[in-house]
């Protein structure tokens, strides 16, 4: 049965449980994504004290946007529609560890000479390896795209048309935040920071990183941004393949066998207009798609794995709830990505607080080792040793388990950096 050390205070011998509360505590304040996305979900999975394991999973239920019935006369089928409720499935599948190995007469330094010998080199590898996958994950899943451009007016400019996106579609105002690279963020932030205006609640949560508020966005600089490949389809050329097509597929036609479309690559489709969730008027711009898999074309049509769904405001005189576009996109309409094909493309994420969540779930120490496992509310980690006895060592691994979801990703946008 797997035993936890208790503290020798005689001694001071650094304990499991010493070394993992310390850990935990490092990790929350060196990953920045983590502290800037929802955790809530994580209750759920600390109601077992014996620990998870990869494959365990919550659901998260998205309400709809209802229909609105004109009149005094209730409509059933209105009704049916709105409750049509939507979820996403949080699933605990990424599991991270670094390992240390050190002697018996390591164990004797005080925790702060341990901290900086052993335990912050490793903490800063780990935070770094989980906030680069998070953010990779949340960038691919947004279809929203605001352009960049050379020159404008404003620096800005670009993170203003980002909040107008996020406001389209309903994102509540509060906890709106953009992570962008050192690189962007040189080319906004002038040299004396007037535009941007520091929020002090704010920048006590992050250590380094945090560069003020603008446009309605709390902006963190982050050298953990993912950067967007593109496939080799070229930016136009593409049409739909078939009309009335509805849901989160879309077969196209005018790829070749043998031609690309990567993950996170963004289009329109020519006469799919978006429009106001509610009151169902047009924005009179194309809604933007993002494609949810890889594609490696087959033939000369392929199918397409794309968010949001396409679902019109009315289909055969029926108004639906969740509703996205004005109609379905026509045969043969043309399709366009935003980005070039076969391109590195540079990118800045803005965001609300609860467009994508995770949950860090506790592992128990496993038999026959020495450990110890943190769960508590700010987060679940899992330190354990096992030993050498001839050469008087241990290896010592830190593990955390965790799962992603992007609950609503048209409550994000991404910034596009030009590209000359």
């Amino acid at each position: 049965m797997a035993k936890n050390y208790s503290e020798n205070t005689s001694n001071k011998i650094l304990t499991h449980e010493m070394v993992a509360k310390e850990a935990a505590a490092m990790l929350v304040e060196e990953s920045q994504f983590i502290k800037a996305i929802n955790r809530n979900r994580e209750k759920e999975f600390n109601k077992d004290t014996q620990g998870y394991k990869v494959g365990d999973s919550v659901r998260i239920r998205i309400p709809p946007t209802p229909i609105v019935t004109e009149g005094h006369v209730f409509k059933s089928a209105d009704a049916d529609e709105n409750a049509q409720e939507k979820s996403v499935l949080l699933k605990i599948d990424t599991q991270k560890h670094v390992g240390l190995e050190f002697g018996a007469a390591e164990l004797t330094l005080n925790m702060t000479d341990f901290k900086t010998r052993f335990l912050q080199p490793a903490i800063n590898s780990l935070a770094t390896s989980i906030d680069a996958d998070l953010l990779q994950r949340a960038i691919v899943s947004v279809n929203n795209m605001a352009l960049m451009k050379a020159s404008e007016a404003h620096p800005t400019a670009a993170w203003g048309r980002a909040r107008t996106m996020l406001n389209r579609a309903l994102a509540p105002s509060s906890d709106r935040m953009s992570f962008l690279s050192s690189e962007l963020t040189n080319s906004i932030v002038d040299p004396a920071g007037t535009l941007f205006n520091p929020t002090a609640e704010i920048a006590r949560q992050w250590k380094e990183g945090y560069i003020g508020r603008s446009r309605g966005f709390e902006f963190v600089e982050s050298e953990h941004i993912y950067r967007q490949l593109t496939g080799s389809h070229g930016k136009t050329g593409l049409t739909v393949e078939g009309a009335g097509q509805t849901g989160d597929t879309l077969t196209v036609s005018g790829v070749t066998n043998g031609q690309t479309i990567k993950r996170g690559e963004v289009f329109t489709i020519a006469g799919v207009e978006q429009i106001h969730p509610i009151t169902r008027q047009t924005y009179s711009v194309p809604l933007q798609f993002v494609v949810l898999e890889d594609v490696t074309a087959g033939g000369t049509t392929a199918t397409l794995k794309i968010y949001p769904e396409i679902t019109p405001a009315t289909v055969s005189a029926q108004l639906k709830a969740n509703a996205t576009v004005t109609a379905s996109p026509a045969a043969s309409a043309a399709i366009t990505f935003v980005m070039d094909s076969d391109a590195l493309i540079e990118q800045a994420l803005c965001f609300q607080k609860d467009a994508f969540a995770v949950a860090f779930a506790p592992m128990k120490v496993l038999a026959g080792l020495d450990g110890y496992t943190v769960n508590a509310s700010t987060m679940a980690l899992r330190v354990q040793s096992g030993g050498d006895f001839i050469n008087d060592s241990e290896g010592t691994r830190i593990d955390v388990l965790y799962g992603f979801a992007t609950v609503r990703g048209n409550h994000a946008a991404r910034i596009l950096a030009p590209t000359a």
